[in-house]
């Protein structure tokens, strides 16, 4: 690895096990082996370190919706797909997915462009493909951020409230990825009964 990606996954593990304003520059690199000054060469300070993760995030959350969106031809086809698309991928990249969701709620002005791209682009995309899936009426979209929140917190859960449960145990994992997909696809009562 280039002294950036050193420096790029050594934030997102430390930013992924405590919190962005926990971690110090020393830390990070130390973390990653190099001068601290290496952080202000390669990414121009802590802040911009954490744009660069939570852009990687965004970028992995859109890859997966357009695979899942172009190989779904039903709805609940595109919410199996989705869930187990972003599940896995999260799996194999979970610190930038941690921090990622983290900070997708956070009210940080410096990361408040990309949160809105990843909500416009997915809510777009979705809205492109409402006839194709049978939906004619998408409901209120002024709630449009609050629905793509929940559902991201839903999906991922297990790593939002800490308990990566699922993280090293593939059963587990997909165990909680049929539960997800049967809460999405038929509700929660039908789960349950």
């Amino acid at each position: 690895m280039t002294k950036k990606e050193l420096i790029f996954h050594a934030a997102a593990k430390l930013f992924a096990q405590k919190t962005f304003d926990a971690v110090g520059i020393r830390e990070i690199a130390n973390e990653a082996g190099v001068n601290s000054a290496m952080i202000s060469y390669y990414f121009g300070g802590k802040i911009n370190l954490l744009r660069d993760i939570f852009a990687e995030f965004c970028q992995r959350v859109k890859q997966q919706s357009d695979a899942s969106m172009n190989n779904a031809n039903t709805l609940n086809e595109l919410t199996e797909q989705i869930v187990r698309n972003l599940l896995k991928d999260s799996h194999e990249h979970p610190d930038v997915y941690l921090v990622g969701l983290r900070q997708l709620n956070h009210d940080s002005e410096e990361l408040q462009d990309l949160r809105d791209d990843l909500t416009n682009y997915c809510w777009a995309q979705f809205s492109e493909n409402l006839e194709r899936f049978g939906i004619t009426n998408p409901g209120d979209l002024q709630t449009k951020d609050i629905r793509f929140t929940a559902i991201m917190g839903m999906v991922f859960s297990d790593h939002l409230l800490g308990g990566n449960l699922c993280r090293d145990n593939k059963e587990l994992a997909e165990r909680y990825t049929d539960i997800v997909v049967d809460i999405l696809q038929r509700g929660i009562p039908a789960h349950w009964t």
